[in-house]
């Protein structure tokens, strides 16, 4: 096959790279106002999770649809979690600068409540991106799902941390980070996401993207 081609290997990797950086500006630019950082983070997801699964390339198309579709609950779930990280982190905080048993009830009250939050945000804007449900029933199955596929979410943890530690350590890295880290980021876990959600749609290969009831709570 000619790499040249437009089905050749090389034609279909730079279109994969122009999609990238395509998600990540319009992650940046949909994020600005901070507040709408949850329905920029459903949008990436859900355009990374159709890109993968169907191979198209209206990437901006799929953004910006499921960015005016899900943005009522994405906001109302970004807000929820960064109230209770803002908790947590106070919590930490206060247990830090105590002494005696109350610190140490502080935080191991606080560090048992950190994990499930972790958890379940890793996978809840990608939940709210993939299924039709209540805010409370996203919650309810992002936590279920990270617990449930307890190695996919350790692998999850990884890669986020992984990106976290050569960001701040390698230069080079930070610059890919700035050009594309977002749609590079969205992209890698995404692919991980359409392996778990296949467990709860198993006729999703036959399927198309469109988001689908979760009838399925583990």
């Amino acid at each position: 096959m000619n790499p040249f081609s437009y089905d050749g290997l090389l034609v279909r990797f730079l279109n994969l790279v122009a999609d990238l950086v395509a998600l990540h500006v319009l992650w940046l630019l949909c994020s600005l106002p901070i507040v709408t950082i949850g329905a920029s983070t459903t949008a990436l997801y859900y355009a990374s999770m159709r890109r993968i699964r169907t191979d198209e390339s209206h990437v901006h198309q799929n953004f910006l649809r499921s960015f005016r579709q899900n943005f009522r609950q994405s906001t109302i779930l970004w807000l929820m979690m960064l109230v209770v990280g803002a908790v947590l982190l106070l919590d930490f905080r206060l247990g830090l600068a105590m002494e005696g048993p109350l610190s140490t009830a502080v935080l191991v009250v606080s560090s048992i409540v950190l994990l499930p939050f972790l958890m379940t945000s890793l996978y809840l804007f990608p939940v709210v991106a993939k299924f039709h449900n209540p805010i409370r029933a996203h919650l309810k199955n992002a936590f279920l799902m990270a617990f449930l596929n307890f190695p996919y979410t350790l692998l999850l943890a990884v890669l986020l941390g992984t990106f976290v530690f050569f960001s701040m350590h390698f230069i080079p890295f930070l610059g890919l980070v700035i050009l594309c880290g977002a749609g590079i980021y969205g992209y890698l876990t995404s692919g991980i996401f359409v392996q778990v959600f296949r467990k709860y749609l198993p006729d999703e290969l036959e399927q198309d993207m469109d988001k689908t009831d979760l009838t399925y709570h583990g």
